[in-house]
């Protein structure tokens, strides 16, 4: 039976020990074997899951084999005095997997966890907390796994040295409290310096500066502190830094003198999209926001309404016609509420918003509560209109309230924004189908007002089937704009008799009516553009650029255009963003249903191999020109492996931030083929390690879980 003689040491390099004799563990591929099994804290870690940490998506045939040799010596090592047909206490073979029995090995990983989970109700006793949590940090001897390059972006290595950056400020602060500041001064000091904008760090640095006598030095290290916040970030010292400045001043009020508030000017962000073509109608909602504009207090709008109904066109043409009341910029961010990729996290869209108020990438905070607050501290003295589309909840939305009285917010979502309406003071604002009036103007705009005047009855008739829908008008406009000869009375009798068309006309059932609509558009298509069109609902996230495009449908970008300037022209796809383009959710289900009617499981299963492999291949090229010396996993040799136009690491960058969608292909809702699971190692490891990309940052311990989580994929 094995004792507690055998100890184990991650809390730096990785070394173990018998009977006070050091372990000789042997290669890096056994010793992080060893290091994945203490991580799991006692739980058992399975096969796949460490076949896939140490080879990733492409083991050797052997790797099992390997993996049991590792295991064998490991066990061998650990307990010397065991026979090999007695099962092990240390390393027991559990569910599918191998489990580091706590219960017979010191491991220093888990004192430290008893150690601080035992001051943790002993808040009101510092001295107790100082001298718990200093013994729990006198057990660490360098980084987490320090010898094993290959887990420091493991998502558990990661955390871990994020808790002993908490503990360090714990300790350090009860250090303070007990009057023992210069016993900790260059331990806050090195923290401090890792984190220059943390201003909690730099906080606590001024206390223990001046709780050591060294009041003047305590000074500097405001007035520096404050320099580097107004100069980097555009923003005056927050509520802690100012709190121990201020317990300065009151020794002496003749010493110091408060600086003036000094602010760099912010880039005015112009982020609205282009306002849709042919707007019609809506005079009494325009004229209710209208109503809305800022006179003295921050207003909020909200739009809600049923799919297709045309929230995001009235929001978009009334920002474009009050954009001029907003000189310090408009802001916006589709917030994926009705998605498949699911719904956007507040984090993502502050993390977009700061960088379009000129916050550096690598400044933006990871918690959502520190970014929010940044991005209010920015908004406060002015005039911005921020339009929040596509929401689900307002739980999304309030992160993103801007916090000045000059500012106006439009939120638009299928749900009633009760929340904001009663909590929030946001003004309702009710959208439903269009008027037959309206809905016969928007046909006016789309086929030409002689057409219509043509056939008045028939255009009526058209109106009415299309449930004055404005999604489902402009759709079925534009199918019978491309056929000149075709009368709107026969195109009528085409609604009339198809399969399931007859539901068009069933008030309210207007989800039918853009069904009926798409049918037709679908069938006008060629049978290529058709099949893009069905292959297009496998895309992750919300839109997709044209190389990602061609590998899906497996052929060249010069085709793929092509293809997609068909189905733009049928108002199936939108060119939103040069070389990028996105449809309505309901056409993505529509092309959803279309893909499982008409495409076998083999055909879907190998558009996305080709789709994942081209963002494996574009991720390794991005790294290679941001990093190239940074080790990188093996990926499937394709003839592109960089995207066009990527040949720096500027353009790299930018090609990251434009590819947003790739936050949906690693998370959990990604479909479980080939891979999947390189993808997310490969993002999780870039994104972690690359820290300019604004929207990738807050993303990359997301990326780096799901890539642990999901293990082979």
């Amino acid at each position: 039976m094995a004792t507690r003689s055998v100890r184990i040491q991650v809390l730096g390099p990785t070394r173990a020990w018998h009977d006070r004799v050091e372990i000789q563990l042997g290669p890096p591929a056994r010793r992080a074997v060893l290091g994945l099994l203490v991580l799991a804290e006692g739980e058992s870690v399975a096969t796949a899951e460490l076949v896939d940490a140490l080879w990733g998506e492409r083991p050797p045939r052997s790797a099992v084999n390997v993996l049991q040799t590792h295991v064998k010596h490991l066990r061998r090592l650990l307990e010397p005095g065991r026979t090999s047909r007695s099962s092990s206490d240390v390393l027991p073979f559990a569910g599918g997997g191998y489990a580091l029995n706590p219960e017979v090995v010191e491991i220093d990983l888990l004192t430290f966890r008893r150690l601080v989970a035992g001051v943790n109700d002993r808040e009101d006793d510092p001295e107790r907390v100082a001298a718990g949590l200093g013994e729990a940090l006198g057990l660490w001897r360098g980084r987490p796994l320090a010898d094993l390059p290959v887990l420091a972006a493991h998502p558990k290595v990661v955390a871990l040295a994020a808790k002993h950056r908490e503990v360090l400020a714990r300790h350090g602060d009860a250090m303070i409290a007990i009057g023992a500041a210069a016993d900790v001064l260059p331990d806050i000091a090195e923290a401090a310096a890792d984190q220059p904008l943390d201003e909690p760090a730099q906080a606590r640095l001024i206390r223990a500066y001046h709780a050591a006598g060294h009041r003047a030095r305590a000074f500097e290290v405001y007035h520096k502190v404050r320099a580097r916040l107004v100069e980097e970030l555009g923003v005056d010292p927050g509520p802690e830094l100012r709190a121990a400045h201020a317990i300065l001043l009151r020794e002496d009020d003749n010493d110091v003198s408060p600086p003036v508030p000094v602010r760099r000017v912010l880039g005015v962000p112009r982020q609205l999209p282009a306002p849709a073509s042919g707007f019609t109608g809506r005079t009494a909602q325009l004229s209710t926001l209208d109503a809305l504009l800022p006179d003295g207090g921050m207003a909020i709008a909200a739009i809600s309404g049923s799919a297709g109904v045309g929230k995001t066109a009235l929001a978009v043409h009334w920002a474009h016609r009050v954009r001029d009341r907003f000189p310090d910029g408009q802001l916006y961010a589709n917030l994926r509420g009705h998605t498949g990729g699911g719904a956007a996290p507040p984090i993502e869209v502050l993390a977009q918003f700061l960088s379009a108020l000129d916050v550096p990438a690598e400044r933006v905070p990871l918690d959502v509560g520190a970014a929010s607050a940044m991005y209010r501290t920015l908004t406060t003295d002015r005039s911005v209109l921020v339009l929040l589309d596509n929401a689900v909840s307002p739980d999304q939305v309030r992160p993103l309230l801007p916090g000045g009285p000059r500012c106006l917010v439009v939120v638009t979502g299928r749900d009633r924004m009760t929340g904001l309406v009663a909590m929030d003071g946001a003004r309702a604002v009710k959208l439903d189908v269009l008027s037959p009036d309206d809905a016969l103007e928007l046909l006016a705009r789309v086929l030409g007002a002689e057409r219509i005047r043509a056939e008045p009855v028939a255009a009526a008739e058209f109106a009415k089937l299309c449930a004055y829908l404005p999604l489902a008008l402009r759709i079925a406009a534009a199918n019978l704009a491309d056929r000149p000869g075709y009368g709107i009375d026969d195109y009528v009798d085409e609604l009339r008799e198809g399969n399931v068309l007859w539901a068009l006309a069933v008030p309210g059932d207007e989800q039918t009516a853009v069904r009926a609509a798409f049918d037709l558009s679908y069938a006008a298509l060629p049978e290529q553009a058709r099949r893009l069109f069905r292959l297009l609902s496998l895309v992750p996230g919300t839109d997709a650029g044209t190389e990602a495009v061609a590998a899906l449908a497996g052929t060249d970008p010069g085709q793929a255009t092509r293809l997609l300037d068909r189905l733009a022209g049928a108002h199936l796809v939108e060119l939103h963003a040069p070389g990028r383009h996105s449809f309505h959710d309901l056409l993505r289900r529509y092309a959803a249903e279309r893909t499982m009617e008409e495409d076998t499981a083999a055909e879907r299963e190998s558009a996305l191999r080709r789709l994942y492999d081209w963002y494996l291949n574009a991720v390794d090229g991005a790294a290679r020109q941001l990093y190239p010396h940074m080790l990188r996993l093996p990926t499937p040799e394709l003839t592109a492996r960089t995207p066009a136009g990527v040949t720096g690491p500027a353009e790299a960058s930018g090609w990251l931030d434009a590819e947003r969608n790739l936050v949906a292909a690693v998370a959990p809702r990604a479909p479980p083929v080939h891979g999947v699971a390189a993808l997310r190692r490969a993002a999780g490891l870039l994104l972690d390690v690359h820290a300019g990309s604004t929207g990738w940052r807050p993303q990359a311990g997301l990326a780096a879980e799901e890539a642990s989580r999901e293990g082979s994929g």
